[in-house]
């Protein structure tokens, strides 16, 4: 599995085969597939990473886009999609926020795409592997909402204090920190200046995750350059997709869920 990719075409033509020929000739294992549902299902374990190219039968393709949103998000799979303007205008309507890691507008450049996979394949391990989150928040009934929220996909510890957190910082060190703005004794913006401040813990993800919506609190919080702000009061399934597309765009190189449409054929 760990070298092969599941192809699957919406149409047929001289470019699907180029990306066929270029895939091959690079050495990746090609599972070639129709945009058939039952011929996908019977292939959804073969592959972490699915390469979808679209054709112009939008029925079929919102079909096969729906199926694909939903094995993807269960299985934490890498979606790539080639497709005209209209096309990719439906998988964005059409898949779950967060789901597609990236895009290709057609006309493309098949060896940029050969590239692309190679690189994702180097680095599909870490993606799946399973991330720590670190949540620091003073109060303690969110606490336990969003470590519920989050514990199946990932593993959480929590902490109420700036205090506790920067002990723990001290013997471990997570893939990203969820971390509240308003709490006593240190702020999260004076938590995150320590975090920032030390060489250990300089280089860790913080996502600001807070109630603070206000125009001061929101300017403060950018200034510091924090690797999000999210809002408590977010629907879980909007959460949820938030973070997991961090980690696609963190580890895949801030590809995931960006339109290449800068590759000329």
């Amino acid at each position: 599995m760990s070298n092969s990719i599941v192809f699957i075409k919406g149409e047929q033509g001289f470019m699907v085969q180029a990306v066929l020929k270029n895939m091959r000739s690079a050495g990746l294992d090609v599972i070639e597939l129709e945009a058939d549902i039952a011929e996908i299902e019977r292939h959804q374990y073969d592959s972490d990473i699915i390469l979808y190219y679209m054709g112009s039968a939008q029925q079929v393709t919102r079909r096969v886009l729906e199926c694909l949103s939903g094995m993807c998000r269960e299985f934490r799979k890498t979606l790539c999609l080639i497709g005209d303007s209209e096309s990719l205008y439906t998988a964005e309507n059409t898949c779950d926020q967060g789901v597609i890691s990236v895009t290709y507008n057609r006309p493309i450049d098949v060896r940029s795409l050969v590239d692309d996979l190679k690189h994702m394949l180097g680095t599909h391990e870490e993606y799946a592997r399973k991330k720590n989150i670190l949540l620091v928040d003073d109060d303690t009934d969110f606490l336990q909402m969003a470590n519920t929220w989050f514990s199946g996909t990932y593993v959480i510890d929590t902490v109420n204090s700036g205090k506790e957190a920067l002990k723990y910082l001290n013997n471990k060190k997570p893939d990203l920190i969820l971390l509240d703005y308003e709490m006593p004794k240190m702020s999260g913006y004076e938590l995150l200046n320590e975090i920032r401040k030390a060489w250990k813990t300089a280089d860790i993800p913080v996502i600001f995750l807070t109630g603070k919506d206000d125009k001061d609190s929101v300017m403060k919080i950018i200034d510091k350059k924090p690797d999000g702000y999210l809002l408590k009061s977010t629907p879980k399934e909007q959460l949820l997709n938030s973070i997991d597309k961090f980690f696609a765009d963190h580890i895949l190189g801030g590809r995931a869920s960006a339109t290449v449409s800068d590759k000329k054929a």
